[in-house]
């Protein structure tokens, strides 16, 4: 059954329409991957960084401030090791540490206004790959993808402000 509306009816219809969608992300993963990666790739030799670094600066723009332990859960990697990462990002100067005022004993670890400008432009380098592999499509195709995904994203995240905005 590869009619996802079909399967959505169908009993336990929505885990094999998940199951589908999940395939097709995963074919649309591979058309574009090799755009993304090289992108990803050039910004983090820009900058010198290591994925782990942009993935523990990724994580701070999106839930900072967080504690080292935080971190490290977050990163998949043990707290000395997300210790260490966090040292060498404080003394670039691309994240900062301040006292957590609920637990004096604690850090509290903040990107840095030059760690969200080199997130900033990794995303730019992201949106520039994704409009090289989708800027030969026809625009109604497009309009229709931006629909679909607005939609799920309006289902996966509800309390984020994005996910109301109007097709442009």
């Amino acid at each position: 059954m590869r009619d996802p509306e079909a399967q959505a009816n169908a009993p336990n219809g929505g885990t094999a329409a998940a199951a589908q969608l999940g395939q097709e992300m995963r074919r649309l993963h591979r058309l574009i991957s090799s755009r993304v990666l090289l992108n990803m790739q050039g910004g983090l030799q820009d900058h010198d960084l290591s994925f782990t670094q942009m993935t523990a600066l990724h994580q701070l723009r999106a839930e900072a401030p967080l504690t080292v332990t935080a971190l490290a859960e977050r990163i998949s990697l043990s707290v000395p090791a997300t210790s260490h990462l966090v040292e060498r990002l404080v003394r670039r100067g691309l994240a900062r540490r301040r006292e957590n005022p609920e637990n004096r004993r604690e850090k509290l670890v903040v990107p840095s206004a030059q760690g969200l400008a080199v997130v900033t432009r990794m995303d730019e380098h992201f949106i520039g790959a994704y409009i090289a592999a989708f800027s030969g499509l026809r625009a109604g195709t497009i309009c229709a993808a931006i629909s679909s995904i607005r939609a799920l994203l309006a289902e996966l995240d509800p309390a984020s402000p994005d996910s109301s905005q109007e097709l442009s």
